[in-house]
């Protein structure tokens, strides 16, 4: 299990060292896949329930899959210490971790969901509700690990 969180890291900070070249699609979603493998073993959520969630369908009453969404926020780096989402880290990041094509409506979604967790108190919650809102906002570019 730690080689896989460590491939990811290596990954993600490979895709960092890249960035003067812009991050394809397929790299994308490469680094989601891997996402994927470093959060899932970690909850007990069927893979079925993370492929619709990759689809965009959330499941409100499973605190797994919350916890599962902060976990992918935490290997992006977009997690405080304090559990809360950032969207300054998250802003930050677009660059680095998104194709071209993605990166304006992320931007977008990011700045108009912004204050959905300040309805929350737990740390997975405030992150689950934060992408469900990114997901509503702009379902035909919304991608999830």
């Amino acid at each position: 299990m730690c080689w896989k969180i460590n491939a990811l890291k290596y990954f993600l900070t490979l895709l960092a060292c890249t960035a003067v070249s812009a991050v394809t699609m397929q790299q994308f979603e490469t680094s989601l896949d891997m996402m994927r493998n470093g959060c899932a073993p970690k909850f007990k959520i069927a893979t079925e329930i993370l492929d619709n969630l990759r689809a965009g369908e959330f499941i409100e009453n499973n605190g797994d899959l919350k916890c599962y969404t902060r976990c992918i926020a935490q290997l992006a780096g977009t997690v405080t210490k304090k559990g809360d989402f950032s969207v300054q880290k998250a802003l930050a990041q677009i660059p680095i971790i998104l194709p071209p094509e993605m990166q304006d409506p992320a931007k977008e979604a990011l700045n108009a969901c912004k204050d959905v967790q300040k309805n929350y108190k737990e740390s997975c919650d405030k992150v689950f509700y934060t992408t469900k809102c990114v997901r509503d906002f702009d379902p035909a570019t919304f991608k999830f690990p």
